[in-house]
């Protein structure tokens, strides 16, 4: 394939069938230019840019950040995408190697940025914390620079907006609902009076089901046809439908009676878990 521009010594755009591709390897661009062949034997990793705005925004990187550490942000990325088994946006190329190279510098001039929503992704996003517990892990491997349990936040951010999508936004959308768990989690406790193992199979329940609640609200959530068995729950379960109804009113909607239902039967499920 013909080189549409060097980026670097160790990097290429290249371009074909209207899909950019990243070549990355060393000495794959010294005393290349435009237009020529790429040194095959040299390839060490290949990207494939879906979006043109994101193979522009990738090549600005790859012009300025060292090789070792856009490898590392792949394999960090490849990492996540085996444990987490999900698909992400282009757009984790550029914002995760770019925030690993920031960080790292910023490590080395003795600053180190934190976040204060750490614990709420933590809990609420555990598996992609784990998943920035084992990258910080390769970063201390590999560079040497070794961080605390913040950045591993900052990274399952980074994984949780690519899941999301690709604005700012979402990014911001993943922090409101983190926040809006912790309050449930919270009216739960303090309307029932208890203590909730955040251990138990209960609650990894009621946590995937408030994520997955979440993203129906974004929905029309109209009633097909009332739910009977909500009344049996009102009957029999009336602590949890109490703490339901103030869960509704906390985030100022009105739920239907499948909603109802199902939130009451994890609440109750906590409250006995107790």
């Amino acid at each position: 394939m013909k080189i549409k521009k060097i980026l670097n010594n160790n990097a290429v755009l290249l371009k074909k069938d209207g899909k950019d591709y990243i070549w990355l390897g060393t000495g794959i661009g010294f005393k290349k230019k435009a237009g020529e062949s790429a040194d095959v034997e040299k390839l060490e990793k290949v990207f494939v840019m879906q979006q043109n705005t994101t193979a522009e925004r990738f090549s600005e990187l790859l012009e300025n950040i060292p090789l070792e550490y856009i490898k590392l942000s792949d394999d960090i990325i490849e990492m996540a995408k085996s444990k987490l088994s999900i698909e992400m946006s282009d757009t984790i190329y550029v914002s995760l190697t770019d925030h690993i190279d920031n960080s790292i510098k910023l490590h080395k001039e003795g600053i180190n940025i934190g976040n204060q929503l750490s614990w709420e992704i933590k809990k609420f996003y555990s598996k992609e914390f784990d998943v920035g517990m084992k990258a910080i892990e390769m970063i201390k491997e590999r560079t040497g620079v070794e961080f605390s349990q913040f950045e591993a936040g900052n990274i399952a951010m980074h994984l949780i907006n690519a899941q999301l999508g690709t604005s700012f936004n979402q990014s911001e959308e993943a922090l409101s609902i983190a926040k809006k768990i912790k309050d449930i989690l919270s009216i739960i406790r303090m309307h029932n009076k208890v203590e909730i193992d955040e251990d138990s199979l209960a609650y990894d329940r009621f946590i995937t089901h408030l994520r997955f609640f979440f993203k129906r609200l974004t929905r029309t959530n109209k009633q097909e046809e009332t739910n009977l068995l909500l009344a049996h729950i009102i009957e029999n379960y009336s602590a949890a439908y109490e703490t339901v109804l103030l869960i509704e009113q906390y985030l100022k909607v009105t739920l239907n009676d499948d909603e109802k239902m199902y939130l009451s039967l994890h609440v109750q499920k906590l409250i006995t878990n107790n």
